[in-house]
């Protein structure tokens, strides 16, 4: 029996089991270290309970969005800046690094073997989640010589958190990750320990937290998965720069990009501290594949709470990225890849 597709006019971010996966082996003692790969029916995965990835923690993931045209074609958006942090987050976790061309080829085959659950146009994307593991069986932590790599993929409509005018913020006063850690890299464990620093912020009613940063505890570094913007009263847009704390997200670069070529603005990424954001800053938004371009209405330090206005900044970045994602404006970037019907 065929799964069934979602309804459009009521879909939400959530998980939707589709018809394929992507996968492929590698192992380091052979050359190529990587098999071709296959697309597959879906299907659990299988594991050693030994495996690596189980008792250690490596693994990475990330996270990219394919959007279907007015004319019925379907695009990836910035595969190929995806699959170099893929790269480089295995790196850091001392896997073999999937190669950078595959990876875009393999989002390119789920895709088409998921064809009928990407959303039409305007209704939705379609979410993709590739995979690394470390799945040899071992006792003892050290560098690993097998691992798989996994692609699926659901149909997603927009993140339901903040209010309709933004989203609110908690600082706390401590870092995402440790100096020197894997910050930069999108290491599966760096996600866990976050549920509970934000949770009780959330049943307070804030959406997240916003984390400084691990050696002195004054600069803003990002929330849980999203890196921040601010717009300053003297017009600059200011944006904390990549360290080993911070993400380098597809979707901020996209929105510097943006907003240097497209809107002319003065794009600095230099350290900010809290007390500067709140006080000088006059419209913040947070950036993120799964936030996309999502305005900050309020943040919260300690005793005080400061609300920013109207967000046009952010407005303009996300018809900007938005209107490349879904073909209602020109690519002048090169960033979207169409995906061939087979």
């Amino acid at each position: 029996m065929a799964r069934p597709v979602p309804d459009w006019d009521t879909l939400t971010f959530s998980f939707t089991e589709t018809d394929a996966l992507y996968r492929s082996e590698g192992d380091v003692s052979r050359e190529p270290i990587w098999d071709g790969g296959a697309v597959v029916p879906w299907a659990p995965l299988s594991l050693s309970p030994a495996a690596a990835v189980l008792s250690y923690g490596l693994g990475i993931f990330e996270g990219l969005k394919a959007f279907g045209h007015e004319d019925g074609s379907v695009h990836l958006f910035r595969p190929d800046m995806n699959a170099a942090r893929f790269a480089r987050s295995a790196e850091r976790l001392a896997m073999a690094p999937f190669p950078a061309a595959q990876f875009v080829e393999a989002c390119v085959r789920l895709v088409d073997a998921n064809r009928r659950f990407v959303p039409p146009f305007s209704r939705g994307s379609f979410y993709l989640r590739p995979m690394q593991h470390a799945v040899e069986p071992r006792l003892g932590i050290g560098p690993t010589h097998r691992f798989e790599v996994t692609v699926y993929g659901s149909p997603v409509g927009a993140v339901k958190s903040g209010s309709s005018d933004g989203l609110r913020l908690r600082v706390v006063e401590q870092a995402r990750v440790a100096p020197g850690g894997t910050g930069a890299a999108k290491a599966m464990g760096n996600y866990a320990g976050g549920v509970l620093v934000s949770a009780p912020w959330k049943q307070q009613g804030f959406d997240d937290v916003l984390y400084l940063d691990a050696r002195t505890a004054e600069w803003v570094t990002e929330t849980s998965g999203a890196n921040l913007f601010a717009v300053m009263k003297d017009g600059r847009l200011v944006t904390p720069p990549l360290d080993d704390q911070i993400m380098p997200g597809v979707t901020r670069d996209s929105a510097i990009a943006a907003a240097r070529r497209v809107l002319g603005l003065t794009v600095d990424e230099r350290p900010l501290a809290v007390d500067e954001l709140l006080d000088e800053a006059v419209e913040v938004f947070c950036t993120g594949t799964a936030w996309t371009v999502k305005s900050v209405r309020e943040i919260a330090h300690r005793d005080r709470v400061v609300r920013f206005g109207p967000q046009d900044v952010r407005a303009q970045l996300w018809e900007i990225i938005s209107g490349v994602q879904t073909g209602r404006r020109d690519d002048p970037f090169g960033w979207t890849r169409e995906v061939p019907q087979s």
